[in-house]
C-alpha cells in the first residue's frame, strides 16, 4: 500500500514538473522594450500631458526618444532571428505579432507626490507616496512630429503656448525677467541702461496684433519714450 503511494505521488510529481516545463517551453520569449517616462506633476493644476513633452523636448532629450527607437529596432531583429531557429515557427510568429504594440511604445506618467502619516512610538510622521493621475502614451511618429514642430520655432516654448490666442497672457513675470537680464537693462533703440527697471518695458518686436508671439526671440527691452515712439509709429 505504501509502495502505491510512494509511486503515485512519483508520477504525480513527475507529470507537474512535465506541464511545468512544457508551459515555459510555449511561454511567449517576446517582450516589448516600451520607454517610460514620469512626469511629476505635484501641485500643478490641470497638467497637460503634451505641454510636459514639449518641455521635455524643449529640455533637449529627443536623443533618449531616438536611442530607444534604435532599441526597438534591434529588438525587433533579434525576435525575428529567434523564430527562424524556433521549432515552433508558426507558434513564435504569432506571439510576436501579439507581443508588437508600436503605437504605445513610448509611455509618460503623470503622478503626484501625496502626504501620508503614519503612527510610530506615539508620534505621527509623515512620508510622500507617489500617486499615478494620468498616463498618456503614443508612437515614436508622434514625437518626431512635435519635436520638429518645436524645432521650428527654436524650441522657445510649448506648441500649446505658441498657437494662443491670448499671447499678452504668456508674457509672464518670469519671462520679463529673463529679458531684462539678456538684454542687461538696456534699451535696444537708444542703448540706455536703466539697472532699477523704472522707464524700462519689455516690447513685442513684431506686434501681438499682427501674429507676433510671446516668445523670447520676439521680445526686447525698451524705454518709455523709444516704446512709445514705435507705437506712435
Amino acid at each position: 500500500m505504501e509502495d502505491g503511494l510512494i509511486i503515485a505521488a512519483v508520477i504525480l510529481l513527475f507529470v507537474v514538473f512535465v506541464i511545468a516545463v512544457i508551459a515555459a517551453f510555449l511561454k511567449s520569449p517576446f517582450k516589448y522594450p516600451y520607454f517610460t517616462h514620469y512626469f511629476d506633476v505635484s501641485g500643478k493644476r490641470n497638467p497637460q500631458p503634451e505641454d510636459l513633452i514639449d518641455q521635455f523636448l524643449i529640455e533637449g532629450n529627443f536623443l533618449l526618444l531616438q536611442e530607444h527607437n534604435e532599441k526597438i529596432r534591434l529588438w525587433k531583429t533579434k525576435c525575428k532571428k529567434k523564430i527562424e531557429h524556433s521549432i515552433l515557427k508558426k507558434y513564435r510568429v504569432k506571439q510576436y505579432r501579439e507581443c508588437l504594440d508600436d503605437d504605445n511604445a513610448y509611455e509618460f506618467v503623470l503622478f503626484r507626490q501625496q502626504t501620508r502619516y503614519r503612527q510610530k512610538d506615539y508620534v505621527k510622521k509623515s512620508y510622500k507616496v507617489s500617486q499615478a493621475v494620468e498616463y498618456f502614451d503614443c508612437d515614436y511618429m508622434y514625437l518626431l512630429n512635435r519635436d520638429r514642430q518645436l524645432a521650428d520655432i527654436n524650441y522657445e516654448c510649448t506648441l500649446r503656448e505658441y498657437h494662443s490666442k491670448n499671447q499678452r497672457r504668456l508674457l509672464t513675470k518670469e519671462l520679463r525677467n529673463k529679458i531684462m537680464i539678456r538684454d542687461n537693462y538696456t534699451c535696444q533703440i537708444c542703448g540706455k541702461y536703466m539697472p532699477d527697471e523704472v522707464g524700462l518695458q519689455v516690447d513685442h518686436i513684431v506686434p501681438v496684433s499682427k501674429g507676433g508671439r510671446s516668445i523670447s526671440s520676439n521680445l526686447q527691452v525698451l524705454c518709455s519714450k523709444c516704446n512709445g515712439s514705435k507705437s506712435n509709429k
